[in-house]
């Protein structure tokens, strides 16, 4: 049974004349009725009564029209949806991020992407940079938002945002009178800050922070998320530098500085896999850079 044949019949269904059907799907009407005449005894029953005047529906043709109906309305939708993957204007796109992400980049970058291409499906996962790069690997992600630095072979990179680190404090009567922080006033106090993974990333960023302005912090407390260390400052268990953006996280017994130290930033970027052909992906990345551009 093929598509041609449902649609010559769907027409001849509705019109119920055998050539303003043909003229309906523009083909002959004896191309039409060997059509119709095939798919009865490809079926193995009559679909239309005929006769010098009328031509009728059957009972078993109205079973079929019903069915045929729904089968080639199936078929246009399944063709549309295949042209707005192939043209990028459909489909899904896999999206790994962390934290760092999820407070500035994801938001302004799925606001965007919906308003440019709606009928596309984000599923987003919040992975660390070495779980991101894993499925990554396994194809199981089609782009991940990371700050770790990435020299795979076979991976496409692009650099989205960056942001300078700002220091979340306890508050005290000290540090709440102070416009800006120098790091070497911290050297006393617990640094709190994610843990240390296997790619060079957060936790060396804050480490060469304090190394540029020569302190040795007194003791270094991990956590696996930044909103975890910022938990722990509000109890009073250390301090922690955090990107410019998390001053929106408003956690009792925090506040929030700039550095007095020369800049430090944190960036985030975009990471794929070079084989990745999906247009909806490449769209992606397009709009990333209307969102971020450099």
């Amino acid at each position: 049974m093929e598509l041609r044949q449902l649609k010559y019949f769907i027409a001849t269904a509705e019109e119920l004349h055998f050539r303003k059907a043909a003229e309906r799907v523009h083909v002959a009407q004896p191309a039409l009725s060997q059509a119709i005449h095939q798919l009865e005894e490809e079926i193995g029953t009559l679909l239309f009564e005929r006769n010098n005047r009328n031509v009728a529906l059957t009972a078993a043709g109205k079973v079929f029209y019903a069915r045929a109906r729904v089968m080639a309305d199936n078929a246009c939708m399944a063709a549309r949806e295949a042209r707005g993957v192939g043209r990028g204007d459909a489909g899904t796109v896999a999206i790994g991020f962390i934290s760092t992400a999820a407070m500035k980049v994801l938001p302004a970058t799925l606001r965007h992407f919906k308003e440019v291409i709606p009928a596309a499906q984000l599923e987003l996962l919040e992975l660390g940079p070495g779980e991101q790069m894993e499925e990554l690997a396994r194809g199981h992600l089609d782009i991940g938002l990371t700050i770790s630095e990435v020299l795979d072979e076979g991976f496409r990179v692009l650099e989205i945002d960056r942001e300078p680190l700002i220091a979340a404090l306890p508050e005290t009567q000290a540090f709440a009178a102070l416009d800006k922080v120098n790091l070497g006033d911290l050297a006393d106090h617990s640094i709190i800050t994610p843990s240390r993974h296997p790619r060079r990333g957060y936790y060396e960023t804050v480490a060469d922070a304090y190394r540029k302005a020569g302190v040795r912090p007194a003791n270094i407390q991990c956590v696996r998320m930044i909103q975890t260390g910022l938990m722990l400052v509000g109890a009073g268990l250390g301090i922690s530098l955090v990107p410019e953006s998390f001053k929106a996280i408003q956690i009792k017994g925090v506040i929030y500085r700039p550095l007095a130290d020369p800049r430090t930033e944190i960036a985030v970027s975009a990471v794929w896999r070079s084989d990745n052909v999906s247009p909806l992906l490449h769209k992606f990345v397009t709009e990333l850079g209307e969102v971020f551009p450099h």
